[in-house]
């Protein structure tokens, strides 16, 4: 079981749900429907004392689920009252997940052979910080096996858990290390330095691994027919295009330079052409005297909103989706170098 979150019309409502398996692939069900506020489940009886209405175990019964006492605390740990999870923690430590047995190495492999490649790089991140690819692709790890027998619904309220942790420095970071990014950059300085990489050509690169990720039937089975960016994907563009790197590092100037010369000598390349400033209003719907009022906050504020209706439930499409990301980073682009 676990806790997923639905959002439509600005809301957000709450769900107990479980994976499945339906012939070969993992798929997930709706066991309780938790509403808007989950906390209207939770009762206390004593000052540091709860328990959980017996509504929400009738419901799990009639799906099959006897719950443990420790599994419904897992799944309404985050709306606990403060001072009774200061209690539980004082009196009965939590343990998050499962022990890992120890598997053979082989073994180990074959269990981890269908986990996505894509679900691999933000493990590896998320858990070592790590940013060398090559050795999350040399062997597996005890770790990846948190993605096994779960569906992809259940594996992306995973990772968006575990992504709320990340400071705002290290979220441009992520994406940039999560969508290998640095493949489309020849320069060996590409893995350490992602911040002195050409923005232009990372945001392509970006785009072109999105639209791909999206028609990927590995990642998402069963979208066939369906419109509109997948809602884990419209996640990473807006993490993408509302941070920025890291602070700049002591070597930040030498690497500039040194990048910046490399660059110049690929002027004959040319650059993707910028939409019109007319187009590009048009596109976010708003006017060009109203973007000159915009801050950088507002108008990240405004594509956000405008992407959210963009979503499958909204009815919005791919190829909308894709142009208004592109209007934005123009308009970005504009304010930013005035």
């Amino acid at each position: 079981m676990y806790l997923a979150r639905q959002t439509k019309d600005g809301k957000t409502q709450y769900y107990i749900r479980e994976s499945f398996l339906d012939g070969t692939r993992w798929k997930r069900r709706d066991l309780a429907a938790l509403g808007q506020d989950p906390t209207r489940w939770i009762h206390y009886p004593a000052e540091k004392a709860y328990y959980i209405d017996e509504t929400i175990e009738d419901a799990l019964s009639a799906n099959g689920i006897e719950p443990s006492q420790e599994e419904l605390e897992e799944i309404f740990w985050p709306f606990l009252d403060p001072a009774v999870r200061s209690v539980i923690r004082r009196h009965s430590p939590r343990v998050s997940g499962k022990a890992s047995k120890r598997v053979p190495f082989d073994d180990l492999a074959a269990l981890q052979k269908g986990i996505h490649v894509f679900d691999k790089r933000r493990m590896h991140f998320l858990r070592h910080g790590a940013t060398d690819l090559r050795k999350m692709s040399s062997r597996p790890l005890r770790a990846y096996n948190r993605m096994l027998q779960k569906s992809r619904d259940e594996i992306e309220h995973m990772f968006e858990g575990m992504e709320t942790v990340l400071p705002a420095h290290e979220r441009r970071v992520y994406v940039y290390f999560a969508f290998n990014l640095q493949r489309v950059f020849s320069s060996p300085l590409a893995g350490r330095y992602p911040e002195a990489m050409d923005p232009d050509t990372m945001d392509e690169a970006f785009l072109d691994e999105v639209c791909r990720l999206q028609d990927d039937g590995s990642l998402f089975p069963g979208r066939e027919g369906r419109h509109g960016l997948d809602p884990a994907l419209v996640r990473y563009v807006i993490m993408h295009f509302d941070n920025e790197f890291r602070a700049p590092h002591p070597e930040w100037d030498y690497v500039q330079d040194f990048m910046g010369r490399h660059r110049r000598h690929r002027k004959h390349m040319g650059r993707r052409p910028r939409l019109p400033l007319e187009e590009a209003c048009r596109v976010l719907e708003i006017t060009q005297e109203a973007f000159q009022r915009l801050s950088l906050r507002q108008l990240a504020q405004h594509y956000r909103r405008k992407a959210l209706e963009c979503h499958p439930d909204q009815g919005g499409s791919h190829e909308q989706f894709i142009r208004l990301t592109k209007a934005y980073k123009d308009l970005l682009a504009r304010k930013v170098k005035g």
